[in-house]
């Protein structure tokens, strides 16, 4: 009987990506930084750097991200009745959307040494404006 955390085609002790989890870095084995302390950062920065190594993946992406457009359009539901309001909604989500995946990809390429929330609220008032991005209180 195999134990909860084992995989079926793999020996146990083994590990996927040559060797290394892939938690442990990039194809060449880069390490990942000292500041990603928990399993969940490291992991999202493993994951992010095979996604934008992989132009499927990509394309996967960028199609999650019209899905979720939609996905918030009719959330709003009521309150986007008319094509102007919709197509507005349409372009604050992607625009939102896009602030995301911009900033999680320079994580990525920054090895993860910068605040994920600081290049978050950097896009989202590259996208929106300085005001219209509350960064909380400064000092």
């Amino acid at each position: 009987m195999r134990g909860a955390d084992s995989h079926p085609r793999r020996r146990r002790g083994s590990r996927p990506c040559g060797g290394r989890h892939p938690s442990e870095g990039g194809r060449h084995g880069t390490p990942v930084p000292a500041p990603l302390a928990t399993a969940g950062d490291r992991f999202l920065l493993a994951r992010l750097r095979l996604m934008i190594s992989t132009p499927a993946l990509r394309a996967r992406h960028l199609d999650n991200h019209y899905a979720l457009q939609q996905a918030i359009l009719d959330a709003l539901g009521d309150e986007v009745t008319d094509p102007d309001t919709a197509f507005r909604a349409r372009a604050a989500a992607g625009a939102c959307l896009a602030a995301m995946h911009t900033a999680l990809v320079r994580w990525a390429e920054d090895d993860g040494r910068t605040e994920l929330p600081h290049l978050i609220a950097q896009a989202l008032v590259a996208a929106f404006g300085a005001d219209a991005v509350d960064i909380g209180p400064v000092g």
